[in-house]
């Protein structure tokens, strides 16, 4: 094994520079948590989301972000983001986040197909989309950082359509980072748990969910915070990850570790 020099170990730091980002879905949830930690960071954000609260959001970060009001799904409208990021930046696109998605339940005998093809859509072809508009404004060091999911490895009654979407996320991943790794782009997911979002409290005052159930699970015994998303999703793509790539990480709580912690 080599010794590195200092400049040579100090190189990751260096690297470390302002570059332009896009969150997808960045008005609220977890995007918006990752949106913020980007911003924090330094780095120029362009927030692309179907709502028109983006553009109010994009102002609350300060000078230097933007936000692009439209459909992530859309490859006109991807590519805008994104040269505006790269504009913003002013090194080329450093990040692309997959963070947009629907989530909707039902029994697979009675879910309605337009449903089912209306959250793969979303879910899954926007993914898809999203990361080939990306990769060509991206520079060597670049990354796709996709949210996927616990349910894209487990099972979950009732959600079999939003189980398949991010399944798909999960292949999509390491199919692009094997692809486009040559060209020095990594491509990473974060597949959270249960984590503090408004969709996680819906969930639970509607009754379709409960915290003692998911608790039960989780062997830290508490939910997730959207800042602990965000967190993993900033490292993911860090000059500190920079040889990680084809990786779907759970931020769980152990959940994803399986069977029941020490006091179930």
């Amino acid at each position: 094994m080599s010794v590195l020099s200092a400049a040579e170990s100090a190189a990751p730091a260096a690297a470390e520079r302002p570059r332009g980002v896009v969150v997808t879905g960045a008005a609220r949830g977890l995007g918006r948590a990752i949106a913020e930690r980007f911003a924090a960071a330094g780095h120029a954000v362009v927030a692309l989301d179907v709502s028109a609260d983006a553009a109010s959001f994009a102002s609350g970060l300060g000078a230097g972000h933007d936000a692009v009001v439209g459909d992530a799904g859309d490859p006109e409208t991807v590519a805008r983001a994104c040269e505006r990021a790269a504009e913003l930046g002013g090194g080329g696109l450093g990040t692309y986040v997959v963070n947009a998605g629907v989530h909707s339940t039902g029994p697979a005998t009675e879910y309605p197909l337009e449903e089912w093809d209306r959250l793969i859509d979303v879910n899954l072809r926007a993914a898809f989309v999203g990361a080939r508009v990306a990769r060509g404004y991206f520079t060597d060091g670049s990354s796709v950082v996709m949210l996927s999911s616990i349910c894209a490895s487990q099972g979950f009654a009732g959600r079999a359509a939003y189980c398949a979407s991010k399944a798909g996320i999960d292949g999509l991943v390491r199919s692009l980072a094997m692809e486009w790794g040559p060209d020095g782009i990594r491509v990473n997911a974060v597949a959270p748990g249960t984590i503090r979002t408004e969709m996680q409290r819906a969930a639970v005052a509607s009754g379709a969910a409960s915290n003692e159930q998911y608790l039960g699970r989780i062997p830290l015994e508490r939910v997730g915070e959207p800042h602990e998303i965000a967190d993993a999703v900033f490292y993911l793509a860090s000059p500190q990850a920079s040889y990680i790539s084809g990786v779907v990480l759970p931020v769980d709580g152990g959940w994803a570790g399986g069977g029941l912690p020490a006091s179930g």
